[in-house]
């Protein structure tokens, strides 16, 4: 875990690095050329009217960026916060200037071709963005929706959810296309502690879990280890089954050995505590795994999912906290109890 949470904030340090130098060489360029520089008015046409619309351009790539930074980007689970405001930051500041020297471009042909090339990649781009977003966030209204309640306290942020493969590893396969698997974070918003590779080092691995729904408790498997495995019949390793509304259940999976503290027969209430997160089955870090679908056991190739959606809860895309009602989740939200 900790290999990749380098490399992704790396990655993040370059990005940032080069975006500064970017700032710092427009700024020096623009001191230079000053002079020789005239009113967007003065611009011969049409060259005057790709100035005008590499000014909508500029913004717009922008957001349709950000989006695929903090939503379609699934390396962002790794980045710090302070990271993810300094890239906005610093694209705020560069689109601010560059909307700035397009109102008092270099009547030269340089300049001309340069700034149509820009005009071309940057709403190129920004619609691939966009479209890619618009797409990802088409999720099930709420009529078509099961609605459940958190099975978990504390702050989590979703590393696969959603009803497309933009931000939803799940969606290739049928049987679990609404699955969401999701992670706690800790205090200092990191999902480990150390290097990451002990299973007492994720702050998941041993979370308590609880009930989302009133049911029975129709399925179980407890006795499975802590350790990865691919066999068909051990995919959702340790893992839950509770039946509610008479035909739909919900599957909570990836268990702690020993931990269920319920058991097949039993009735639950919404809220009660159910056993804890751990690392079995197909899994490469520990995360809960929870879908609802139409039968009482799982099998990968009949059985169907639904789309999900949490009732009361607060939920954090970007930079704040926002309260939501049978909302639902997109890969790097992060969702906590109201």
């Amino acid at each position: 875990m900790k290999e990749f949470e380098q490399i992704v904030q790396v990655a993040y340090l370059v990005i940032l690095g080069l975006l500064f130098l970017l700032l710092i060489g427009r700024y020096i360029y623009y001191q230079k050329t000053k002079r020789s520089r005239v009113p967007l008015r003065d611009e011969r046409s049409p060259f005057r009217y790709f100035r005008y619309a590499t000014l909508f351009a500029l913004p717009f790539f922008i957001v349709g960026f950000v989006q695929y930074i903090f939503v379609l980007q699934k390396g962002n689970l790794f980045a710090m916060n302070w990271m993810k405001i300094g890239l906005v930051a610093l694209l705020s500041l560069i689109t601010i200037t560059e909307v700035f020297y397009n109102l008092r471009p270099r009547p030269k042909t340089s300049g001309r071709i340069l700034n149509a090339l820009l005009l071309l990649i940057t709403l190129g781009l920004g619609g691939l963005f966009h479209a890619t977003f618009y797409s990802a966030n088409q999720y099930p209204s709420k009529a078509e929706s099961v609605s459940i309640a958190l099975p978990f306290k504390g702050t989590w942020i979703a590393s696969g959810a959603g009803a497309t493969g933009a931000t939803n590893h799940h969606d290739r396969i049928a049987s679990q296309k609404y699955a969401i698997d999701i992670s706690r974070l800790g205090e200092d918003n990191k999902l480990f502690t150390g290097e990451g590779v002990k299973n007492e080092e994720s702050y998941t691995f041993g979370s308590k879990i609880y009930a989302p729904v009133q049911g029975e408790v129709v399925h179980l498997v407890d006795t499975l280890p802590d350790v990865k495995v691919r066999e068909r019949d051990k995919l959702a390793g340790n893992h839950i089954i509770i039946r509610f509304q008479d035909s739909l259940y919900v599957a909570l999976a990836h268990l702690k050995e020993g931990t269920i503290k319920v058991r097949k027969g039993t009735q639950v209430q919404v809220g009660q505590e159910l056993g804890e997160v751990g690392l079995s089955g197909n899994t490469d870090f520990s995360h809960l795994h929870i879908h609802i679908q139409d039968t009482p056991t799982y099998n990968i190739e009949t059985t169907r999912t639904y789309p999900i959606r949490f009732k009361n809860f607060e939920h954090k895309r970007y930079f704040s906290w926002s309260s939501q009602e049978d909302g639902y989740l997109l890969s790097n939200d992060r969702i906590r109890n109201l």
